[in-house]
């Protein structure tokens, strides 16, 4: 009977440790998170370099963990107002996106960003980023203009903000958070400014009392000098009025666009 059992025993455990071993393999493997990406070449000018600058939008959505966007045109719509709506439609307003919108139509290019990508993207970067673009777009070398555009915002991503404020990214969202800081001649500095402006205050006061001896106490005769009148008034309600107003609902659409880095110019 005991040998009984303990065959059983033996099968019970080999068989929970195929099955362990089993589900190991079978479990589906985490990948990174993607990010939205996307060539939109309306007016051809890329040719058959679409699917490899795809790639590289990919690359760099992922690297940047915002959407990173392109968009040729020959729209009569001004090109900043057609990035800052576009990108506003991709990824949301105010959220992680970067676009580079060409128009053949008005030869203007812009360049939008939006959520974290607008500190690693301020307007001096932007015009720099176009300072690579531009030549490229008057020469008609459009793949070597979008190629650019991604070198230099991958480079400034692995820059950094530049700001020397403290801050930590998130590495899964790409959040941004900053952290308050205070230097040590700035507090000695708020010190000093507070301690002359209580001090003057004081000062102030005392010399209009002109408090010359401190401990002096001045009292004040309210009976001599008080005066009390009463007068009776009576009010009647004539009659009683209710005005309302309707407040309108902020609209749902994406038409706020202050929250963001951009920069053109001509080609």
């Amino acid at each position: 009977m005991w040998g009984i059992c303990y065959h059983e025993k033996k099968i019970i455990i080999f068989s929970l440790f195929f099955l362990s071993f089993f589900f190991l393999l079978i479990t589906p493997k985490t990948s990174a998170a993607t990010f939205q990406s996307g060539i939109e070449d309306n007016f051809k000018l890329l040719g058959g370099n679409v699917t490899l600058l795809e790639q590289e939008a990919q690359q760099l959505a992922n690297q940047t963990k915002a959407g990173v966007f392109v968009v040729t045109t020959d729209s009569s719509t001004s090109a900043s107002q057609m990035a800052k709506t576009y990108l506003a439609d991709k990824v949301g307003a105010k959220n992680n996106g970067v676009v580079l919108v060409i128009n053949m139509n008005l030869r203007k290019v812009y360049i939008w960003a939006t959520g974290n990508l607008k500190y690693y993207l301020p307007s001096s970067r932007i015009e720099k980023t176009l300072d690579i673009v531009q030549p490229e777009l008057s020469s008609d070398n459009y793949y070597q203009a979008v190629s650019g555009f991604f070198d230099q915002v991958s480079k400034y991503y692995q820059a950094g903000i530049p700001t020397t404020r403290k801050y930590t990214v998130n590495s899964q969202t790409g959040a941004i958070t900053f952290h308050r800081s205070f230097q040590p001649l700035s507090i000695l500095i708020a010190v000093v400014i507070s301690l002359i402006a209580a001090s003057g205050f004081v000062w102030t006061i005392y010399r209009r009392y002109q408090m010359k001896d401190a401990h002096a106490v001045w009292r004040y005769d309210y009976g001599r000098n008080g005066n009390l009148q009463l007068h009776q008034r009576e009010d009647i309600l004539v009659n009683t009025f209710i005005t309302t107003r309707i407040i309108p609902r902020p609209s749902s659409d994406n038409n706020s666009f202050s929250d963001g880095s951009g920069g053109g110019r001509s080609f």
